[in-house]
């Protein structure tokens, strides 16, 4: 395909994928299966990566990756990103109707009302039709510019098509948000992997958008609904035509709104949503009561940080008390010992709750909360109840503090320093755990032995068949014992020795994941494949050159190194040479030339010419070493287009910096 015909079936990939994006994640009415989508993806990516010059800041194939980020700049807001005044008392609603009537010396005034999302405020700003700045609500005056991280959130539109011509520059503001099920998705992910779960999908979808890894949020599918449209190109009239106007250019706008001509019409509003809140996907914690007219809103003005024209009426939690009838302690494959409360069973916001989480010793100590206690339980921003206090008034006499015992399982279990949670001691090891990292390892994102379930695990470990993961490849000694087993014939049996066959064909980071090194989930046991030709090399590393690597952060190099240093670790992974596992990488760029060995280089900036990648592969294969780090040991930083914090590093530290000509002509010197 030549120039010509790839720049235009490019600009029809771009508009058509565009088209089905809104359909999907806006309009949430899909008309291509999942399949064709990613056709037409796949053919938009050959074609940007065989014709770089059409490729574009804007493309759908930019949502998904995106170069780690050395920080936020700081911008001062058009407006300021005011709060709303919070209550939990109807009266002030009506307060609030009465001083807008009073202000405005009329009883002509339209209230737009709205739900209340349980997320972070974000500003977009786009001129001549391209998302050019997204910023965070900050101090209400200046914010962080996330751009990076919002293209990777598929709701907000790179591009706005019609109706442009219109509006040279404006900006939307809206909430972004997490859904629930998505939030339990990935904490469950984190558990499994060893990490601590998150609290709530409002934190947690804060702690995202601050992410200096853009390609980390790609995969935490959050949610925008935008609520605010300000331009200079128009006079506008009224909140609900600046609704129409988003939802016409693509924005995803909430459904559940209501013109209210007086007071009555708002709490009918609020009356219906305290108690459907609990069959949304998502987290609310209230209503927002705006005076629909924009010249109305103009004339009450505002009090310091606030508006006078809005308002927001908070639900109150939702809580409920039941009896705490136990205090029982699980036990993760890490080894984590993680309390968990065993209650009567009590109906909360429409299901029926036999657990809650009590998070660790202190938390317990801190409410004092005992086996046998009356407790209040209550979900709020929480999708996991927790207990909150305690009913002290119905405690029964002589109930003891709960304390923690020694050991698990036949395992001992203590609280390290600086920790908050108990572990099983280094070189014990319960049958909990044991079956945990069995389980893992032999999970889909793992080494993907689909039949070798929870269930067969545990019957599996409990008779002493496999006691550790090597164990899996020896089970075809095993199969007189299993065909024993109710409910196993031949060909069961069968397709659980052909998957474990099959799994040796697993590549490097799926077994560097299924090992269950803590803190080190699918991503990064990706990074260590991609920076280690082999397990030995990881295993030989110290923390230093652990650290050195982008993405892989202090705790994870300790722990790595940690697990490395276990002689038990070491004779496991000997043994899993032994059955051919693939503990080496097909991807590795090798060193071929030793001219710039010893030299470590550091890339700060967009290039041009290339990117990060292909730059650190001419260094590596010249025998030098990228790191993510700028010290005194730095040899060479390479700055590109509007460097970071990196670049003004080196130059405190005098370092030699060189701009990405001079860094090709410095690789271009040894052909």
């Amino acid at each position: 395909m030549d120039l010509s015909k790839a720049t235009e079936r490019v600009k029809s990939l771009k508009s058509e994928l565009n088209k089905h994006n809104k359909l999907y994640y806006v309009d949430a009415n899909p008309i291509i299966s999942d399949r064709k989508y990613d056709k037409l993806f796949d053919e938009l990516k050959d074609l940007e990566k065989s014709y770089p010059q059409l490729a574009s800041k804007i493309s759908p194939t930019q949502r998904v990756g995106g170069e780690p980020i050395d920080g936020f700049t700081t911008i001062e807001h058009n407006k300021p990103m005011l709060s709303l005044q919070n209550t939990y008392s109807r009266e002030e609603v009506a307060d609030f109707d009465r001083k807008c009537r009073e202000s405005l010396d009329t009883d002509n005034i339209q209230y737009l009302v709205e739900l209340k999302f349980d997320g972070v405020a974000i500003s977009l700003h786009y001129k001549n039709g391209f998302l050019e700045k997204a910023l965070t609500r900050g101090d209400g005056f200046k914010g962080d510019n996330i751009i990076s991280n919002a293209k990777r959130i598929m709701q907000i539109p790179l591009e706005i098509e019609s109706p442009r011509p219109k509006y040279d520059e404006f900006e939307v503001r809206g909430e972004v948000y997490m859904l629930n099920s998505d939030f339990i998705k990935l904490n469950s992910k984190r558990e499994s992997d060893g990490l601590q779960t998150y609290m709530n999908p409002r934190n947690t979808t804060a702690g995202t958008l601050k992410l200096l890894d853009p390609s980390e949020v790609s995969k935490r599918k959050l949610k925008l609904t935008c609520y605010y449209f300000d331009t200079i190109n128009s006079k506008l009239n009224s909140q609900l035509e600046n609704n129409n106007i988003l939802k016409e250019m693509g924005f995803p706008v909430s459904n559940n709104i209501k013109l209210c001509n007086n007071i009555d019409d708002i709490f009918e509003f609020i009356n219906t949503w305290d108690t459907k809140r609990k069959e949304l996907p998502f987290e609310i914690d209230g209503v927002v009561i705006k005076v629909n007219s924009i010249k109305q809103q103009q004339d009450l003005g505002q009090i310091a940080r606030s508006p006078k024209w809005a308002i927001a009426y908070k639900f109150e939690t939702e809580t409920v008390e039941t009896k705490l009838l136990d205090i029982s302690l699980q036990v993760g494959r890490q080894g984590t010992v993680t309390p968990v409360a065993e209650l009567e069973p009590v109906i909360l916001s429409g299901t029926t709750v036999r657990r809650a989480s009590l998070y660790n010793e202190d938390y317990i100590n801190e409410l004092d909360i005992r086996i046998g206690d009356y407790v209040w339980v209550e979900k709020g921003g929480e999708i996991i109840p927790k207990i909150t206090k305690v009913n002290l008034d119905k405690r029964a006499e002589n109930l003891e503090t709960f304390n923690f015992p020694s050991e698990i399982d036949g395992a001992k279990i203590l609280r390290k320093e600086n920790e908050a949670h108990y572990y099983i001691q280094d070189g014990d090891i319960s049958t909990i755990q044991i079956k945990k990292a069995i389980e893992h390892f032999a999970s889909r994102n793992a080494m993907n032995i689909d039949t070798l379930g929870e269930k067969v695990v545990s019957k599996l470990v409990d008779e002493n068949i496999i006691l550790n993961i090597a164990d899996i490849y020896t089970l075809y000694n095993h199969t007189d014992t299993i065909l024993k087993w109710d409910g196993w014939g031949e060909k069961s049996v069968k397709k659980l020795i052909d998957a474990i066959e099959l799994s040796k064909a697993q590549t490097f980071d799926k077994v560097i994941y299924g090992l269950g090194i803590r803190y080190i989930g699918e991503g990064a046991s990706k990074v260590l494949a991609n920076n280690f030709q082999n397990i030995d090399s990881i295993i030989n590393s110290d923390i230093e050159t652990l650290k050195s690597i982008n993405e892989i952060g202090d705790k994870m190099a300790e722990s790595i190194h940690a697990f490395f240093q276990s002689n038990s670790n070491i004779e496991l992974i000997n043994k899993l040479k032994l059955f051919e596992l693939k503990l080496f990488s097909d991807n590795k760029i090798i060193q071929t030339r030793n001219e710039l060995e010893g030299k470590t280089f550091v890339f700060t900036g967009e290039l041009s010419e290339m990117n990060r990648k292909d730059a650190a592969k001419m260094v590596i294969e010249l025998g030098g070493k990228e790191t993510k780090t700028v010290s005194k040991k730095t040899s060479y930083v390479v700055v590109g287009e509007k460097p970071g914090s990196k670049f003004q590093k080196a130059k405190d530290l005098d370092l030699n910096i060189l701009s990405e000509s001079e860094f090709i002509k410095l690789i271009e010197s040894f052909k």
